[in-house]
């Protein structure tokens, strides 16, 4: 496995789309950082945690990045030779679910480094302390860190059981934008909106007092990690099982 993993590593860092996602993760969360501050919602430590929740959007960068890993493989037919060197397809979708979770933690890593570098100078200014032990702030700041891993593994999953790239981008955006947000509005379905990804990242990286979209009752963050986890790993399994095993060509 760990030469797999290397191959997947290899095949990542000889290509420019991860430096473009990042620098669009790093910049884009900044900028929803600087508008939250700039604001005039944030006057006490209580308001902190929004600031760094609501740039929770860089999660898609994630998403595409791991359907780019293996949309892009079938999309160029590299994936005949993946598959010739380690014929497991298993395998293959397991090492890539390793990098590109490895992948999206360095990618939140890196946005928090830089969200605290603008934040922690500007609050000192604005006379407003806050501390990463507190709970709300330290789940806003470091949660993160877990989603990015599993949106990566999401667009894993996605890539595996899809194949086709534009397909696969478009299903999956269309889905996590626009069909999670409007399900809160809608009263037969709005209950389930706890078991989508967007109501799994509002589990995790919100205050439990903050009202929800719709009134929805949430399930906790334990269980967002679990949501995310199935939204991750069943569409991968199903593709590893099912969709990567027909003709590759």
């Amino acid at each position: 496995m760990i030469p797999v993993v290397r191959a997947e590593f290899l095949k990542l860092r000889t290509t420019q789309v991860w430096l473009w996602m990042l620098a669009l993760a790093v910049i884009a969360g900044s900028l929803i950082v600087v508008g939250g501050l700039a604001s005039d919602s944030v006057h006490t430590p209580r308001d902190v945690p929004d600031v760094f929740a609501n740039a929770n959007g860089t999660l898609l960068t994630a998403f595409v990045l791991g359907v780019l890993g293996i949309t892009t493989e079938f999309r160029h037919q590299t994936i005949t030779t993946t598959l010739l060197q380690t014929p497991s397809r298993w395998a293959v979708v397991a090492a890539k679910l390793f990098t590109y979770a490895l992948v999206g933690l360095l990618y939140a890593a890196a946005c928090a480094a830089v969200q605290l570098a603008i934040a922690v100078p500007w609050l000192s200014a604005k006379r407003i302390d806050f501390t990463l032990s507190d709970p709300d702030v330290g789940r806003a700041v470091f949660g993160p860190l877990l989603l990015f891993a599993l949106f990566a593994l999401i667009g894993i999953g996605v890539g595996a059981l899809i194949r086709n790239q534009i397909v696969a981008l478009v299903s999956g955006l269309v889905f996590i934008l626009v069909i999670n947000n409007i399900i809160p509005a809608i009263p037969v379905v709005k209950n389930s909106y706890a078991y989508t990804p967007a109501g799994a990242v509002t589990e995790i990286l919100f205050p439990a007092h903050e009202s929800t979209p719709g009134d929805v009752h949430l399930i906790g963050s334990g269980g967002g990690v679990l949501v995310l986890l199935a939204w991750a790993l069943i569409p991968a399994l199903i593709g590893a099982g099912y969709s990567m095993n027909r003709d590759i060509t």
